[in-house]
């Protein structure tokens, strides 16, 4: 995690590289960034890098599902 300990509350910002291997063996880069708005709502990027094209569109997937189910639960 690239935010600095301590000052969490204080930032409103949060950087994050996360890595994941397949049960194929297949890599996966994800590079996650958030910025809370003053009024608590969040934003952000996440990008996703593979070798490979199957395990990126994947991960995507799953993310934008779990998205959509966030949004519709409000």
């Amino acid at each position: 995690c690239l935010t600095l300990r301590g000052i969490e509350e204080e930032s409103g910002y949060l950087a994050a590289n996360l890595y994941a291997r397949s049960v194929f063996g297949e890599d996966a880069l994800v590079n996650l960034s958030v910025e809370k708005a003053p009024d608590g709502s969040l934003a952000g990027y996440i990008r996703i890098r593979s070798k490979t094209q199957g395990i990126a569109l994947s991960l995507g997937d799953k993310i934008t599902l779990k998205q959509s189910q966030k949004q519709l639960s409000k």
